[in-house]
């Protein structure tokens, strides 16, 4: 059963930009992504496309940045280089809340936009909407 969903698009140009000051990297990328984001020479594609998974993931939990901080989600990446997330902190919280029981995330990205949709698993409800 999908518990939350999320999508999110954002200019590459502008996340390019934004990642020349240190503070906004320190304060939106994990360790492990500004390691990623030296490893590939600063490509703003790839910043962009992690910030478009964080954006889409807080979104499928419900919450906004105000709630969770950028750094409780994580893009990694498995050996295929398929993107994962990992969650801590409130987003964790969040997650584990609402039964969450895996997140799926899917990122794109071309010349000018990159894209992330985010879907959340969870069993099934205990209670049903009519």
């Amino acid at each position: 059963m999908i518990k939350g969903t999320g999508i999110d698009i954002i200019e590459v140009e502008r996340v390019g930009e934004a990642i020349k000051d240190e503070h906004f990297l320190q304060r939106v990328f994990t360790q492990g992504e500004r390691a990623l984001l030296a490893e590939r020479k600063g490509s703003a594609q790839t910043a962009a496309g992690i910030f478009a998974a964080k954006e889409a993931t807080v979104k499928a939990l419900g919450r906004g940045f105000g709630m969770i901080r950028f750094t409780d989600v994580e893009v990694i990446h498995d050996e295929y280089g398929v993107p994962e997330i990992l969650l801590c902190g409130q987003a964790k919280e969040r997650f584990l809340e609402m039964g969450g029981q895996a997140v799926h995330i899917s990122i794109s990205h071309i010349e000018k936009t990159a894209v992330a949709q985010c879907m959340i698993e969870g069993g099934a409800p205990t209670c049903i909407k009519l």
